[in-house]
């Protein structure tokens, strides 16, 4: 098994996490797998970024959790990529499951973690949201819930235990009580940074029976070498250009 994740949607041909991105993801032949981040407002909005703040994706200024949804939602996403994304706007998570429904692709799900002084009320209230929305889903559609945060993990084993789980790991956080992390979240998927990554922990990871995806992978020489270690998937900006190396 390899298979190809969408990472942020196809950011090569559109402004990262939005809906123009997720759409050309969408359309690409084969592509089975989107992800995306999901974050929360100061009102409890769900949204797609990555990033705590507005300032690298959009034409506004500010934290995300102390903002209301009222004050973003008609700013720029994707201005700063080019004009011709000027009108793209920060999606919805209600945008994402529509797009999974109507063009049947499953979704990872990356929880962001929440700053601020509202926390930890605001991440179980992101995390039962999730939960309720996507029992929205059309039938088949996968879904796999992805998280550096730890407490955000166990908040999803509390409330979507239906779904697969994946810890995120830079590259140098990945130490040897890697395990001990992934069975306090009962996880089987390990998410990791490309960067320094051998075939000798791979293979270390793999043995131990894990699932194993590798971020972010935008070339191909590197995406194969990976598929032969026996990676499981990669994450990658390219997705269009990499779908050919999937393997059932």
């Amino acid at each position: 098994m390899f298979t190809i994740y969408g990472h942020r949607g196809l950011p090569s041909k559109a402004p990262e996490n939005t809906l123009a991105s997720f759409k050309e993801a969408a359309s690409t032949p084969g592509l089975k797998w989107i992800e995306l981040d999901v974050a929360i407002t100061k009102d409890e909005q769900l949204i797609i970024i990555h990033d705590d703040y507005l300032e690298r994706t959009t034409d506004y200024c500010g934290e995300i959790t102390q903002l209301e949804y009222k004050q973003i939602q008609n700013v720029s996403a994707g201005s700063w990529y080019s004009d011709d994304y000027k009108n793209e706007k920060i999606p919805t998570f209600d945008d994402i499951i529509t797009i999974a429904n109507e063009a049947h692709i499953n979704i990872n799900v990356e929880l962001k973690g929440v700053t601020g002084p509202e926390g930890t009320r605001l991440s179980e209230c992101m995390v039962k949201q999730v939960s309720e929305k996507l029992t929205e889903l059309r039938e088949g559609i996968e879904v796999m819930i992805s998280s550096f945060n730890i407490p955000l993990l166990k908040l999803a084993q509390t409330y979507m235990p239906q779904y697969k789980r994946a810890v995120i790991f830079k590259a140098v956080a990945f130490k040897e009580d890697w395990r001990t992390i992934l069975d306090f979240c009962d996880a089987k998927i390990v998410n990791i940074e490309d960067a320094k990554l051998t075939q000798s922990r791979v293979e270390a990871v793999r043995n131990a029976g894990f699932d194993l995806n590798v971020w972010t992978v935008n070339k191909k020489e590197r995406a194969n070498q990976l598929a032969n270690w026996g990676v499981t998937g990669i994450f990658t900006d390219k997705a269009d250009a990499m779908v050919h190396l999937e393997r059932g």
